[in-house]
């Protein structure tokens, strides 16, 4: 039974990496088709290997087999995380080169004992799932076409992984039989892997196709395309203009606070959004949102939430905004289409807070000069009905200082493909409010994002929002 595992599962990823490096020979500007055809081939030397190991008749052959499988393994794993960096158009990261290092050092090590030392090699295999499984899920978070598709098929074979792992130390009996269950979710992930590339290349093949087409009378087609984006690109920037209208900018006649508002969209029309009240009583609402993409389908989302906000946001109770706006989405039919948000209204110092779907919000405190991060967690606003929101309550004092803000600045890319982490935020915020009004902090953070990012565009929208308590 084994012998015909062993021919089945290795010929299985020989012939799909043989399909892909074809299919990369034809065109040879997909990248992925390239690693995608070597992690294959190597998987399959790998199944060889290890099911070799187990046919051995003899001590010496068994070792002699899983040495050489301990020695594949790092490069089966490398080979994985370059066909998911290429796969999502990524630069190769600097901390892919520590893994591969310590990969290959593993491998070695394991080589000398494979039975031993095969366990750190176990461990980087759960890192390098957790880099697969982190870029997958911003792949699919940007709404990359088909990239969920590889993502079930990773799922389907971390699970048979799983399976190996608790058989491997006892926790399971085996089930069916199957002791190598690796092999079979392999499967899955192959299978998932190639549909999604062969749509890939049948989709990049016919943007090609099409291209030959259009070459017919392309002079004409020129100066029409031509006249077409002028006509765009001027409707564009007057939605732009007119979105960036509605929006306010910073403000310093509302007694008792210094407030700056920043917002830079990644492209023609923002999917951010932000906007302010005062009452009659005093009380200051503050609204932060960030649609679902950005474009004109996330500008109309940010139209509807500030009719939304003029409509209702002002009066009512943070929470029954929520649940009105959700049901008013749903009404709508915006499939796909949400808004995440954050609420807080301030009265006698007292901060009352909500959010759908944002990411935390710092408060720094001018007693301690410390900052402190506040994340509460909810659904979006159109996901769901009844979701039960919560709130944060705390007290401010005069100095104290607010950062609302979309996830636009945290997830800057520089030009080494590295994310603007969140303790360079924390550290410039709570230099500026120490001793700045809020404009200036608003532009000490963007410059901080600024020298972060250098030439490389941001891919999302920076929305930024400082509220500062007049001493």
């Amino acid at each position: 039974m084994d012998v015909y595992q062993q021919i089945f599962f290795s010929t299985l990823a020989l012939a799909f990496g043989m399909l892909h490096g074809i299919l990369y020979f034809y065109n040879r500007r997909l990248r992925s088709n390239l690693y995608f055809a070597i992690f294959a081939v190597l998987y399959a030397a790998n199944v060889f290997l290890d099911f070799q190991s187990i046919l051995s008749d003899t001590s010496n052959d068994h070792l002699f087999y899983l040495r050489w499988h301990r020695a594949v393994i790092p490069f089966v794993m490398i080979s994985a995380l370059l066909f998911i960096y290429s796969l999502l158009e990524l630069p190769t990261p600097r901390h892919f080169w520590i893994i591969a290092t310590a990969l290959i050092l593993a491998g070695a090590y394991a080589v000398i004992d494979p039975d031993r030392n095969y366990f750190f090699l176990q461990i980087l295999f759960i890192v390098v799932l957790i880099e697969i499984v982190h870029y997958l899920l911003k792949g699919v978070r940007s709404q990359q076409a088909g990239i969920w598709i590889i993502f079930v098929g990773m799922i389907i074979n971390f699970t048979f992984a799983i399976y190996d792992w608790l058989v491997d130390f006892n926790v399971i009996e085996m089930i069916a039989g199957i002791h190598n269950g690796s092999v079979w979710g392999f499967i899955g992930l192959i299978f998932s892997t190639s549909i999604y590339l062969s749509q890939d290349f049948a989709r990049t093949n016919e943007r090609m196709l099409s291209r030959e087409r259009e070459n017919t009378d392309l002079e004409l087609k020129r100066k029409l395309l031509a006249a077409e984006d002028a006509r765009k690109s001027k409707e564009l920037e007057d939605a732009r203009k007119l979105q960036l209208s509605m929006l306010p900018h910073c403000l310093n006649d509302i007694p008792g606070y210094d407030i700056c508002f920043h917002m830079k969209p990644a492209s023609e029309v923002g999917g951010d959004y932000y906007d302010y009240h005062v009452h009659e009583d005093g009380t200051l609402t503050i609204a932060v949102g960030d649609a679902t993409g950005h474009g004109m389908k996330a500008g109309i989302m940010v139209s509807i939430i500030k009719s939304l906000f003029i409509a209702l946001g002002r009066d009512s109770e943070v929470l029954n905004f929520f649940q009105q706006s959700t049901e008013t989405i749903k009404q709508m039919g915006l499939k796909q289409i949400y808004m995440a948000l954050m609420m807080l209204r301030i009265k006698d110092n007292k901060l009352c807070s909500s959010a759908a779907g944002m990411p935390p919000f710092y408060i720094y405190r001018a007693q301690t000069d410390t900052v402190e991060a506040v994340t509460i967690k909810g659904m979006p606003l159109g996901a769901f009905n009844d979701f039960p929101y919560k709130t944060f309550e705390t007290e401010l004092a005069p100095g104290d200082a607010l950062l609302i803000m979309s996830d636009g600045l945290q997830e800057l890319f520089n030009e080494a493909g590295e994310m603007l982490d969140e303790t360079r935020i924390r550290e410039t915020f709570q230099a500026a409010a120490a001793k700045k009004p809020a404009g200036d902090i608003v532009r000490d953070l963007i410059q901080l994002g600024e020298d972060w990012r250098q030439t490389r565009s941001p891919d999302d929208d920076v929305t930024l929002v400082v509220v500062k308590m007049s001493r």
